[in-house]
């Protein structure tokens, strides 16, 4: 059965209702995949509906509960994507919209955070006048923040009740379908193999080209976070060095790269206010947003600060992630992942001395072509 909200709802500080973590229990290796999808599902399913409320009611406190739902909402549509063979189609689209949606709602209060937060830190190393123009804009993105945790207060309750009824009905059907699935089905481990190798794949033809550019340096990212997320969806059917070695070296590329996009969104919005607060002099719009106690000379000073710091920020994530990149692309990621899927597809494709080989189990295997039986993996 699905927690329950009121159980879910509890604080994370170690009480029953705790969210469950990144990684999957409950499930091993050799588990009929739609046994072991009901338990994923249901762990990422919980993870949203812990947070939902939070974010709605308790981002005022906390602003790393509207931080921690979209992640959660990721982790979410990362199973209803790369398992997306596997769950029924009308409900498992349905779900998605919801989710995208609710993740979406609270973009722009997440990236105000950060911009907020960012800009906090500036003010430790700050002159005096650039620290006025510092504490305007705190107190600018504050008011904005608060406008928005509104709209989400009234927003995601809505949508909580949405997400949990679409959740239940997708579950259900995969219920039924876990009834009459054959006995020959995949296994979690099997499957699990063969999606990594197939994200890999993927990560690698992104990477083609040489990543010198802000538009391939975010499809890079895009490719390292589905990477990662299908990882962790995976992480009990693979060795224990995975999650050790080569798990950190993905959320590393990632959050490198994570910080040099931030950077570029936020030097595109100040370089648009700056061109805003230019445009409102002598207007009713320089003295509503309270730049009347500043001279133009005073602004521009404090902005070209802030752009000067995230372009500093940028500089850093980038020459840090080139610095690591060959490395991840060649002996220390690569390489040995590669080998180790390879070696972990050979164990879970060789049957026992006395089990017979069907079509259904080959067409499993990556790389294998079933010919014309293209069936699907497991019937919707």
């Amino acid at each position: 059965m699905l927690t329950s909200d009121s159980e879910i709802s509890a604080t994370e500080a170690g009480l029953p209702g705790s969210p469950p973590g990144r990684w999957i229990t409950g499930v091993t290796a050799e588990m009929p995949l739609l046994d072991a999808l009901d338990i994923v599902f249901t762990q990422r399913f919980q993870g949203v509906l812990h947070f939902l409320p939070l974010a709605a009611e308790r981002s005022v406190e906390n602003i790393g509960f509207v931080h921690k739902l979209r992640v959660s909402c990721r982790r979410l549509a990362a199973v209803l994507d790369i398992l997306a063979e596997a769950l029924p189609e009308t409900p498992r689209k349905s779900l998605l919209k919801l989710i995208n949606e609710i993740r979406k709602s609270c973009g722009r209060a997440r990236d105000l955070d950060v911009r907020r937060t960012h800009l906090e830190s500036l003010l430790k190393m700050a002159s005096v006048e650039e620290a006025a123009v510092l504490e305007l804009l705190c107190q600018s993105i504050a008011r904005r923040r608060k406008k928005m945790q509104r709209r989400l207060a009234r927003k995601l309750p809505r949508l909580q009740k949405d997400f949990t009824r679409a959740s239940e009905e997708l579950l259900a059907s995969l219920r039924s379908a876990q009834q009459t699935a054959a006995n020959g089905s995949a296994s979690f481990g099997r499957l699990g193999c063969r999606i990594l190798t197939r994200e890999l794949t993927d990560l690698w033809e992104t990477a083609s080209q040489e990543p010198d550019s802000t538009q391939r340096l975010h499809q890079l990212r895009i490719a390292c976070k589905h990477l990662r997320y299908a990882a962790e969806i995976f992480m009990p059917a693979l060795p224990d060095l995975f999650r050790e070695d080569f798990y950190p070296q993905i959320e590393n590329i990632q959050e490198l790269l994570g910080e040099f996009h931030d950077a570029a969104e936020a030097t595109v919005a100040f370089k648009r206010m700056k061109k805003k607060w230019k445009k409102w002099k002598g207007t009713k719009k320089w003295t509503r947003h309270g730049l009347d106690g500043f001279h133009w000379r005073e602004l521009r000073s404090g902005l070209d600060a802030i752009l000067l710091a995230y372009a500093q920020q940028s500089d850093h994530a980038r020459t840090e992630f080139l610095d690591l990149w060959p490395g991840f692309a060649g002996g220390s990621f690569r390489e040995p992942v590669t080998e180790l899927l390879t070696e972990q597809v050979t164990a879970e494709s060789a049957p026992p001395e006395d089990e017979h080989v069907t079509p259904q189990m080959t067409a499993d295997i990556p790389g294998h072509d079933p010919g014309d039986n293209d069936e699907r993996l497991l019937p919707h």
